[in-house]
């Protein structure tokens, strides 16, 4: 078999692990009886496309850098002032072509990992399926946690009700996050957003008071990072973040959430159970928790622009928001 793991010296954007992956998938794909064979070969071939998309990315020049064309000049500086002075309607045209390609390769690179997760499901638990399935699905999950990391940040680099300095780091960091494309991940950069992602997904919703408290003692008790609750509770808009908080524990949305608690007042009860049977069957969990962020991300954008109640961020967004209230800026570029 020839190896699928791409020479040191491409633009492949996978880890040793996740190369490990590969080629681990490939072998004992091959090594199976069925479609195996063509299942190994659609995935040599689109670790192959990642590779174009990588070096179509390195192509373009980096935010980062400073650069020239006649008497113009741009750089990081002047990107920050651009782009956090624009709302979410002209962001996508103004930000740098290395982001757009960079998004694409984002979006390759999760659908290569649900690729090899069902190819994993073709093979038996003897020969290893099982478990490559789960590290297919681990590297799935990490690959949308970066997806919506990028998002949560560009909705408040977007935001017109927030204050121009905490959009300009917004943007900063967008802009770290672009040129380092190929080796950016959420574990190293945001860990805590990785642990309590991961720890909110084995979260079972009971309903209760509808206070969130089963499902915060599951949180913590699955790996959940305390420093998420810290960011969320400690900060000027805590009212707010707490609510979207609950909307992230209950995975209802606020006006559900109070829909819930007037009925209860009305029927005069001090509890209610919630529907907690998983959604999508065989669907991959990355897809699911990749939906469960958009829905609560979408609704918050609605109540912002309506100016209506409610939480107008995501949990996510606020612990963001409270991280970058928090760091200092740096000095103009010379």
């Amino acid at each position: 078999m020839t190896d699928p793991a791409p020479a040191a010296n491409t633009c492949c954007p996978l880890r040793e692990a996740e190369l490990a992956l590969v080629r681990d998938a490939v072998l004992a794909l091959e090594a199976s009886e069925g479609v195996g064979r063509e299942l190994a070969a659609a995935i040599r071939s689109q670790l192959t496309n990642l590779d174009c998309l990588g070096a179509a990315l390195a192509r373009y020049p980096s935010p980062l850098e400073t650069q020239r064309l006649g008497d113009r000049r741009r750089n990081l500086d002047t990107l920050v002032h651009a782009l956090s002075r624009t709302d979410g309607v002209g962001f996508g045209l103004r930000a740098p072509t290395q982001s757009v390609v960079g998004r694409a390769l984002s979006t390759a690179q999760i659908n290569f990992f649900r690729l090899i997760w069902h190819a994993c499901g073709t093979i038996a638990a003897n020969q290893g399926g099982l478990a490559l399935r789960e590290r297919a699905a681990r590297s799935l999950r990490t690959s949308v946690y970066t997806h919506l990391v990028e998002e949560a940040m560009t909705e408040l680099a977007t935001d017109g009700y927030l204050p121009q300095p905490l959009r300009a780091r917004a943007v900063r960091q967008l802009a770290q996050l672009w040129a380092h494309r190929l080796t950016w991940r959420v574990s190293e950069f945001f860990p805590m957003l990785e642990a309590t992602w991961e720890a909110r997904s084995q979260v079972r919703v009971h309903g209760g008071t509808l206070l969130g408290t089963s499902e915060m003692f599951q949180l913590m008790t699955k790996g959940g990072d305390p420093a998420f609750v810290e960011f969320l509770i400690g900060r000027a808009h805590a009212d707010d973040a707490v609510l979207a908080f609950r909307e992230f524990l209950l995975d209802r949305s606020y006006e559900d959430l109070e829909q819930l608690v007037d009925r209860m007042a009305q029927e005069g009860r001090s509890s209610i159970e919630l529907d907690s049977q998983p959604r999508g069957g065989e669907r991959d969990a990355g897809s699911i928790f990749y939906e469960f962020f958009q829905a609560r991300l979408l609704q918050a954008n609605a109540r912002r622009l309506a100016r209506i109640p409610g939480p107008k961020h995501t949990a996510e967004g606020y612990v963001l928001l409270s991280w970058l209230e928090q760091i200092t800026d740096p000095g103009p570029e010379t």
